[in-house]
């Protein structure tokens, strides 16, 4: 497929640093459902791409494509023993010809765990077990292919610049679908936040938009992983000052402000993977209302923090989720 970017028109001379694979559908539908009694948006990104859609596919399309213009030929990136981030890694470098080697730590388990770890395992990557989410990092930081050139080391959930300019991307895709007159623009916008890049992303682009629009982060993932900071409005913060350092690396002019992060940290419930009673309720809700699935680690979190929401204005819910 040809690569959706209006991102180009928005910031000129990005396309000559920022190649694209162009696996991703584009644009991502938008659906306007009645849930609870009022009405609310979805951006469909679970239909990104018929094999297996979902916000990484978007990620995906810049990383990878960036790999193989440096000369890359193998992907190291870590996750959840039931990752969504690993799976479509994986997928993606199979459908490129690159090599992928998912490290992986332990996480509660479910149906959907085990139904994406056995969609992994049968991908062609490399799957390492390490155990603790600590364990998991160090290795990643250590790896023995940790200095070879023709190695990605990509960090969960495809967080970085890259990812990030890929939801700048999305904002901006949603801002040409709201003119279109395809939905109107909402007052907010909700989506999963764990690793990060999904939320900066869209933050950013929303200001690039000229938006005043609130993008609301619900946050899936412990904030602090030992002594340091890992899902906080401080590391979103971080990565989306690094994107814009990107920017300035490659002398291209970001013309908005950075905007404040809106990160909801009360749907979490004891920690990550673990299932609250919002979110299998919020679950049921959106099954029932849209016939389509949420899982109870992210998406149905970021759901039921929607669900909660009564100021006025139009509600937004960025599905990140494959279905396919």
């Amino acid at each position: 497929m040809n690569a959706f970017r209006p991102i180009d028109n928005a910031l000129p001379g990005i396309a000559a640093h920022l190649p694209c694979a162009g696996f991703a559908h584009l644009p991502t539908p938008l659906q306007r459902v009645e849930i609870d009694g009022r009405a609310v948006w979805i951006k469909r990104d679970d239909l990104s791409h018929p094999d297996y859609g979902g916000n990484k596919v978007r990620k995906l399309e810049f990383i990878l494509a960036a790999a193989q213009r440096a000369g890359q030929r193998r992907v190291v990136t870590f996750g959840a023993t039931g990752t969504h981030h690993g799976l479509a890694t994986a997928l993606f470098c199979r459908a490129l010809g690159l090599e992928c080697e998912v490290l992986l730590f332990d996480q509660p388990d479910s149906a959907h765990v085990r139904e994406n770890r056995a969609r992994l395992q049968a991908s062609g990557a490399i799957c390492t077990p390490c155990g603790s989410l600590a364990r998991t990092v160090a290795r990643f930081y250590l790896h023995p292919r940790r200095l070879r050139r023709d190695t990605l080391f990509l960090f969960a959930g495809g967080s970085g610049e890259l990812g990030t300019l890929a939801f700048v991307n999305a904002a901006l895709e949603l801002a040409e679908q709201v003119d279109a007159g395809e939905a109107p623009r909402p007052a907010r916008i909700y989506c999963a936040t764990s690793s990060g890049s999904t939320l900066a992303g869209l933050t950013l682009g929303v200001a690039l938009a000229g938006w005043d629009t609130q993008v609301i982060g619900v946050q899936v993932a412990d904030a602090r992983l030992g002594l340091f900071d890992a899902c906080t409005p401080k590391t979103i913060q971080a990565l989306m000052r690094r994107s814009l350092c990107w920017l300035e690396r490659h002398e291209l002019c970001w013309p908005a402000d950075c905007p404040e992060v809106l990160l909801d940290d009360r749907w979490l419930g004891p920690g990550y993977g673990h299932p609250t009673v919002a979110a299998e309720q919020a679950a049921t809700a959106f099954e029932q209302a849209v016939g389509v699935a949420l899982d109870l680690t992210y998406t149905a979190k970021a759901f039921a923090a929607l669900r909660a929401d009564t100021a006025p204005g139009e509600v937004l819910y960025w599905h990140t989720l494959s279905s396919t």
